[in-house]
């Protein structure tokens, strides 16, 4: 694994997926609810999507910084990955009971809010870099 050596680009084209995949999922989210049909189907499919795309997100950029790129990167890019996905992992740990059918939109939403700023907070980082 050491040897194989990633290119930022390759993080900012799955931040820019993930982003995508981030809004479709609130759409549907949200579409769902008002359908009557929370957290089936498509919707849910999109949240499990979305999810896995955060997931590799985080994967390549711990393999950015192993390469000693974005050291001097802003902790709060890493924290609202990490909200994002955590939020959208709320769900799953709160006793059923708690749960209410909003709560995938609301999970989407909040989440999406996250990946926006997380996005272009990277976004700045990398054309500070590319402007010296």
């Amino acid at each position: 694994m050491d040897e194989i050596i990633i290119k930022p680009a390759l993080h900012s084209a799955i931040g820019g997926l993930t982003l995508l995949t981030a809004l479709v999922a609130t759409a549907l989210n949200w579409t769902a609810l008002r359908k009557g049909s929370p957290g089936q189907g498509a919707s849910h499919a999109s949240l499990i999507l979305l999810q896995l795309l955060l997931l590799a997100q985080a994967a390549v950029g711990i393999k950015l910084l192993d390469q000693g790129m974005g050291v001097i990167q802003k902790y709060v890019h890493y924290l609202g990955g990490l909200g994002a996905l955590a939020l959208l992992l709320l769900p799953a740990w709160l006793p059923a009971r708690l749960r209410r059918p909003a709560l995938p939109a609301w999970t989407a939403t909040a989440s999406l809010l996250f990946i926006v700023m997380t996005f272009f907070i990277g976004q700045l980082y990398v054309r500070g870099l590319q402007n010296g």
